[in-house]
């Protein structure tokens, strides 16, 4: 299912620290994320990945740069990805 108020959605890629601090944030924009939602079949219909925070697991990190040259993975890290509300403007 695709939102149809996309342009309120932003994503994030997130490696988070052992202290559960946000230590490496990457910013994905739609196409990125439409071109990486089929390394996560455990999204379901979820086609923005917009639901829900997912894991990522380091066996994935390699196709995921393929899918995206510019992502970078730093070791010791615990990986999700996933889309949020942009704050409204007023």
């Amino acid at each position: 299912m695709i939102h149809n108020d996309v342009e309120d959605l932003g994503w994030e890629l997130i490696g988070w620290d052992a202290d559960e601090v946000a230590a490496h944030v990457t910013s994905l924009t739609r196409d990125e994320i439409l071109r990486l939602n089929t390394l996560f079949p455990e999204r379901g219909d979820d086609e923005l990945l917009a639901t829900a925070v997912y894991p990522i697991a380091p066996e994935r990190y390699a196709a995921m740069r393929t899918t995206v040259p510019r992502l970078e993975f730093k070791a010791d890290l615990d990986y999700h990805i996933g889309g949020f509300r942009l704050p409204q403007l007023r």
